[in-house]
């Protein structure tokens, strides 16, 4: 296989994925918080979103695990 059909076939499985996922949007209005508990909600988005990523990337061992 080429370069060039590396290429397509990668862009062609990339958009097949895309198909299937659904893009959310979280908003939050917060007011009042002081400087400390704003840096501390920051690192937990923050977290929250390498965690989020953590298992999606590895969901097919997930889905094929033989532990309970």
């Amino acid at each position: 296989m080429t370069k060039a059909e590396k290429i397509k076939q990668s862009l062609k499985q990339t958009k097949e994925k895309r198909k299937l996922q659904t893009p959310k949007v979280f908003q939050l209005k917060l007011q009042n918080l002081s400087k400390s508990d704003l840096d501390t909600l920051d690192r937990l988005f923050l977290e929250a979103k390498w965690f989020y990523n953590y298992l999606i990337a590895d969901i097919e061992n997930r889905h094929n695990s033989t532990h309970a």
